[in-house]
């Protein structure tokens, strides 16, 4: 192991020396590079952004150092449309930008992710397999495994039910549209809430537990 690769497993870097690593450590090497932070469509604050260098299996790390050595220009680009750094890196690392910026707040369990959006006030809990493989379909309450809630959080949804929530209750919520097996799930495996997984008359529910 190289002294190069060693500097690369303490955190991710805005410069390295590709000749002091091996083959093996090279193919492991990845970068997040964006060229410019304006175009056509996107008129973000000019010039080029600082590469950022890291292994792969370290997304999320390097998306905060990306963003903590560009803020300034990030925070110049409208993210409510196409922009140059969603054309620029792949989609996971994409979304931890923007969680690393604060325009999203993403949470990821083996099952589901949960999404907000503090600008729009709005959550999404969406299946973690159709979260990760079709991005492009992931904000849509029709026939897809996920569910929106619009001014209100997680938590105060949670609250404001009983000891038991069942999937028809959260079903008829206003502030709901979609799937709504998809909340129940996470507040069964979200560590913020302390529940069970139970079947009330006949259908999915969860149950509070008090300490």
């Amino acid at each position: 192991m190289t002294k190069e690769y060693d500097r690369l497993t303490e955190h991710p870097r805005t410069a390295i020396d590709h000749s002091n690593l091996n083959y093996d450590e090279r193919a492991q090497l990845r970068k997040i590079k964006v060229t410019k932070s304006s175009d056509m469509t996107n008129k973000g604050g000019a010039g080029r952004l600082t590469t950022i260098y890291y292994l792969e299996g370290d997304k999320q790390e390097a998306a905060e150092v990306f963003v903590e050595e560009n803020r300034d220009k990030l925070e110049t680009i409208d993210f409510s449309r196409k922009d140059p750094i969603q054309r620029a890196v792949s989609r996971e690392v994409y979304d931890w930008i923007l969680h690393a910026l604060g325009e999203r707040e993403i949470e990821k369990y083996d099952s589901v992710v949960r999404e907000v959006r503090p600008a729009e006030n709005v959550t999404w809990v969406i299946g973690r397999a159709h979260y990760e493989e079709y991005p492009m379909r992931r904000y849509s309450t029709g026939e897809e495994p996920s569910v929106r809630v619009e001014k209100l959080s997680l938590d105060d949804l949670y609250e404001s039910f009983d000891d038991v929530i069942t999937w028809s209750d959260l079903g008829e919520h206003n502030a709901i549209e979609g799937d709504a097996r998809y909340i129940l799930d996470y507040y069964r495996v979200s560590k913020d809430f302390t529940c069970d997984p139970v079947s009330h008359d006949g259908e999915m529910a969860i149950q509070k537990r008090h300490q």
